[in-house]
């Protein structure tokens, strides 16, 4: 599948559903693109930035304009800052404020062992609409940000020629929902779709009925030749369809 063909099938799968949004591609690139960059050191929320992307704009970051610490990390710009488990777990008193996603420092440093981040393969981290990508321009992970009956637009289609559940909500910030974690998908034979958005530190850069569904491009690809096939195409659908709205 060419680049324009990836363009055109997720247009289709975009009408079919009805998402609201287009879907982003991210890729890695030695290349500075045309677009928005954060200030740097601008220490908002990378979620917030994004913003920009899905509203039509090529946005990009590096290691000095990410901003947010566990955005740098989880772009693959840098290791994870001192005292990190401690932060997101139960803090240390008068140092560090703890936000208590986690019970303890050791829970948070068993998870980080567990799901390690791969460094950036090059200087820029690049999110764009799939619509904009130039032909051989490859996306390395495909994004989509969708309320609820999207979703079972989505859910139900990644699933539809598996046996096991294709979907997972893991633990994360919602970064890492958009990125590290489906890219580490990538690696594996049968790759998951990762359900994203529940982090309540990005929470407020969501919308209220909104969550994140991230696939590796390879499985967002499967999804696109399973459209026609799948219920999509059925009454049952047609009718949710219809209450997603134009």
């Amino acid at each position: 599948m060419t680049t324009t063909e990836l363009i055109a099938e997720t247009a289709r799968l975009r009408q079919k559903i009805g998402l609201r949004h287009d879907p982003l591609a991210f890729f890695y690139s030695d290349r500075e693109p045309e677009g928005y960059a954060p200030p740097p050191r601008d220490t908002g929320c990378l979620i917030a930035v994004l913003s920009r992307a899905r509203h039509g704009e090529t946005v990009y970051f590096d290691v000095e304009t990410t901003g947010c610490a566990g955005g740098t990390y989880f772009l693959g710009f840098c290791e994870p800052r001192p005292q990190i488990a401690e932060f997101v777990s139960s803090g240390i008193p008068g140092v560090v404020e703890g936000e208590h996603y986690k019970q303890s420092p050791e829970l948070m440093r068993a998870h980080m062992a567990a799901h390690s981040v791969a460094p950036a393969p090059a200087r820029y981290a690049v999110f764009m609409p799939v619509a904009a990508l130039a032909e051989g321009q490859e996306p390395a992970v495909v994004i989509c940000f969708a309320g609820p009956d999207e979703l079972a637009g989505l859910v139900g289609l990644v699933g539809f020629d598996r046996a096991d559940d294709a979907v997972l909500a893991p633990f994360g910030s919602g970064c890492s929902a958009l990125v590290a974690t489906p890219l580490a998908e990538a690696a594996h034979e049968t790759p998951h779709a990762i359900l994203g958005g529940f982090d309540p530190s990005a929470r407020p850069f969501f919308g209220a009925d909104e969550l994140s569904f991230a696939v590796p491009t390879a499985l967002w690809r499967t999804m696109l030749g399973n459209m026609d096939e799948s219920f999509l195409s059925t009454p049952t659908w047609a009718k949710l369809r219809r209450r997603i709205g134009p």
